[in-house]
Order: structure tokens, then sequence, then C-alpha cells
């Protein structure tokens, strides 16, 4: 799963380079994407030939129910002809609905990692939280050591119901940082991006199985042998700046790639 988180990692921030200045561009570039790959999983898995079939014969019982709405048998043959083709349709979407959860699933997680956090600013505080597995007794072996740019400002504030470990830091310069951390005597570190809208910050790095690794894709898994199940950041959450509204990214995300899916079907081909 290493693997392929850095794979779609690096495609994804070629994907994202252009648009280090514009979160919108952005977003727009990934909307693009989103419409064109899903509308190509949905040709390639879809029965493009009995999607149209059913979708002509929706459309004839419509207007059959609408040009002899004086005649009641007429009215409810087409009315059921019109709930069977509609099953039948849906039926049709099923299988490449299926299909497409896969390449969503990536999507949504690779744009959240750009869009669902910002980079703390100069001043700003943040919770540094690292969990163990539950039942570890290392929480009193736990330190931080942090550069320069991040000042810790508190002691470790250990919490044995939640076998966890918490510090208050503050972001002093903009850079990227790592805090480093010893369990004993493992070492890991952790990245911290400060200042720079234009860089992706991973809120988390895990030490865990392939979901775990999936749903934190910004960094490497931890080494299999830290006693440590996951350190996390609280960065601020992001949004996208329309007027005078802040978003969340998933609405513009959302509304984009359908437009842009609808206005691709007819030169893309696809049936939808």
């Amino acid at each position: 799963m290493a693997a392929v988180n850095t794979a779609m990692t690096r495609a994804f921030d070629l994907i994202f380079a252009p648009s280090a200045s514009s979160p919108w561009l952005g977003m727009v570039l990934v909307s693009v994407l989103t419409g064109a790959l899903l509308l190509l999983v949905f040709r390639c898995t879809s029965n493009q030939r009995g999607i149209r079939a059913a979708k002509d014969s929706i459309i004839a019982s419509i207007l059959e129910v609408l040009l002899y709405r004086d005649e009641l048998r007429v009215v409810l043959r087409a009315q059921a002809r019109l709930f069977k083709d509609n099953l039948r349709y849906l039926g049709y979407a099923l299988v490449p609905l299926c299909f497409m959860i896969v390449p969503v699933a990536f999507l949504l997680v690779q744009t959240d990692l750009r869009y669902g956090r910002r980079p703390l600013q100069p001043g700003e505080q943040a919770i540094v939280a690292v969990h163990l597995p539950s039942g570890e007794a290392q929480l009193d072996r736990v330190t931080l050591s942090a550069p320069a740019g991040i000042a810790v400002e508190t002691p470790p504030l250990r919490i044995p119901a939640l076998a966890e470990v918490d510090w208050r830091v503050r972001a002093v310069e903009p850079g990227v940082y790592h805090l480093r951390f010893t369990v004993g005597e493992k070492e890991f570190a952790k990245r911290v991006v400060v200042g720079d809208y234009g860089v992706r910050v991973s809120p988390k790095r895990v030490n865990g199985g392939i979901w775990a690794q999936f749903s934190a894709p910004g960094e490497p898994p931890l080494p299999p042998d830290v006693p440590v199940s996951s350190v996390e950041v609280s960065y601020p959450k992001g949004s996208l700046r329309l007027f005078r509204w802040n978003l969340h990214w998933i609405w513009p995300w959302l509304i984009l790639s359908m437009a842009f899916g609808y206005a691709l079907k007819g030169p893309l081909r696809v049936q939808v």
C-alpha cells in the first residue's frame, strides 16, 4: 500500500503543480479529471447499447402518457412500462458504479490531502498527538524535539486512558520542518508545514494496515518496529474562498465534476 500511495501522491502532485498559487485552478483541474475519468470508467464497464435502449423506451413511455392522457388503459400500461424501464436503467448503471468506487476513493483522499487542511501560519498553535497501541506501557518514554522554526510550548501531557501523549506547539517561521520523536530507543519523525499555502500538508502519519495507510497517504508509514500507531498534527481546516464565503472543498468538487462530466459525455460518446 505504501508504494501505491507514493505513486498516487506523486501523480497528483504533478496534476496540482500548476495551481500552487491558485487553489481554484487546482479544483478545476481535479474536477475535469474526475468528470473525464468517471465517464471513461462508465463507458468501459456499462452496457451502452442497453442504456440507450432503456432511455429511448423511457422517453417513449413519457410521450405516450402525455399524448394519451385521456385513455386510462393506455396511460396505466405506459406507466407500468416506465417503471420497468427505470429499473432496467438502474440495473445497467449499478455495475459501473461499483467500478467507480476505487478511483473515486483515491480522488477523494488525494484531494482532501491538499484542501482538507492548510499549513500553520507563524504564531498559530497546534496540538501534536502521539498515539500508542492499546495497552502500551511506554507513555513515559515518549519524547519530542523540535527545530528552531517550531516552539514546543507545553510539557508532554500523558493520557493513559487513551494511550496518548500530547504537546502544544507554535509555528515561529515559515518552512517545512520535522518534529523528532523517540520511544525508548526507537526514533521517528513527523513533517510540519508553516506558511506556504501551496504546499500540501499531512495531518497524520500512521503505522497500521492497508486502510490506515490509504487514508493517510501524505507521508510514508511509520517504521514497523516503532511502538506507535500514529502521530498527528492538528492543522487548521482548509477552505476555498468564494466572494464572502469559505467553502469546504467537497461542494465545489461535486458541482464542477458533474458540470464537466455533463459537458464531456458528448465528446467522449458516453451514454449515461
